[in-house]
């Protein structure tokens, strides 16, 4: 299991239902993470290592 402890896009903590945390899916070695509202609402987020842009 992928654990990030704040969503990359906004900075809040990664708590309660709705939130995910994965692997980059350019380069697999930074974790994303995303709270609930950003994943609702499809706010942008870009991993640290590589600079890849998602959804």
């Amino acid at each position: 299991m992928v654990k990030a402890e704040k969503c990359t896009s906004c900075g809040v903590p990664l708590l309660g239902k709705g939130t995910s945390a994965f692997k980059c899916p350019q380069c697999g070695e930074n974790i994303v993470g995303r709270c609930s509202q950003c994943r609702e609402q499809s706010v942008k987020y870009t991993c640290g290592k590589c600079g890849f842009t998602g959804p």
